[in-house]
């Protein structure tokens, strides 16, 4: 899945991988099935789509299309399209819905303001996606930004702007070791600080467009969710397991 692969970093360690051709290019996936957005594909009897997830750069939903039922695999979303399906599968990452939801624009600003005025700023991100969403905005702001070696090379493969060595701000992506500059002063930008899933409202307001007549929710605010849509809405979460149609 666009988002889901990007998000990890890396290529599933079996089976085949379906994403965007930008997802694939961020986490340097090669031998995988690439396809662009909005060009429906079959699989045997399946027919497919990936559309915009919104989660970020060449981050995808998954339509599944199986003659008597259908399915739409979201993961996070933002700004999503929409896809008329009889089940979605959604996340609510966030613990604790946030009390207000910065524009893109409005977060790159706070952040940018951050780094102007810290010594030797590092920010931290979850992911390649998140880092290389981040530093398109922080450089939109007239920051000069440097990345870490994975997100370096992934701005290359996916054919996005230069991320520098060195810059006035460094991004580092969760997990990449990196020697820091002296005095750095560092700060965690994630879901919860920065748009990059749904506020609650939205992700109902999603949900209904679907029209489906089961929600599984998966995340940190799935409980949440699913009490806010009530008995058609279920848990996923290990060790149990999706079942659709029963």
């Amino acid at each position: 899945m666009g988002r889901a692969g990007a998000e990890l970093g890396g290529a599933a360690d079996h089976g085949q991988l379906i994403a965007t051709p930008q997802t694939l290019a961020l986490i340097g996936a090669k031998g995988q099935l690439g396809v662009p957005l909005h060009k429906p594909f079959t699989l045997g009897t399946l027919r497919l789509e990936l559309i915009p997830s919104g989660r970020g750069f060449g981050a995808a939903a998954l339509h599944v299309d199986m003659g008597r039922h259908s399915v739409l695999y979201a993961g996070a979303i933002r700004g999503a399209d929409v896809r008329a399906a009889d089940a979605v599968v959604v996340a609510s990452p966030l613990a604790e819905p946030p009390e207000h939801v910065d524009s893109p624009r409005d977060a790159a600003g706070k952040l940018a303001a951050w780094a102007r005025d810290a010594a030797s700023p590092v920010v931290v991100v979850d992911s390649v996606l998140d880092g290389v969403t981040v530093a398109g905005a922080l450089a939109d702001a007239g920051l000069a930004v440097a990345g870490t070696r994975s997100l370096r090379d992934a701005a290359v493969r996916a054919e996005l702007p230069a991320i520098a060595a060195k810059g006035d701000v460094l991004i580092k992506v969760e997990g990449d070791r990196v020697r820091l500059p002296a005095g750095h002063t560092a700060r965690h930008v994630g879901p919860a600080t920065w748009p990059l899933v749904a506020s609650d409202r939205e992700l109902l307001a999603w949900i209904e467009q679907t029209r489906a007549s089961q929600v599984f929710l998966t995340g940190a605010g799935a409980e949440r969710i699913a009490g806010a849509i009530g008995p058609r809405a279920r848990v996923l979460g290990p060790p149990r397991q999706m079942s659709l149609f029963r």
